[in-house]
């Protein structure tokens, strides 16, 4: 059975999940000292991850 849109919050939040963890494994084993123009958008990028994992799930727990 095809899922409607909106459905797959389990996969969503998953998604943010390893986007998260990949960001913070990459800034945790920088081997070479990077500039720091950069880091603002990887934590951006980790916010706003981290923003879809809650809502992601606190949608899939109001689902079930």
């Amino acid at each position: 059975m095809i899922q409607g849109p909106g459905k797959n919050w389990g996969l969503r939040a998953a998604v943010c999940a390893a986007v998260v963890a990949w960001q913070l494994y990459d800034m945790a084993s920088a081997r070479v000292v990077a500039s720091n123009e950069g880091d603002a958008l990887r934590y951006i990028v980790i916010g706003v991850a981290l923003i879809g994992l809650v809502a992601s799930l606190v949608k899939l727990s109001t689902d079930y």
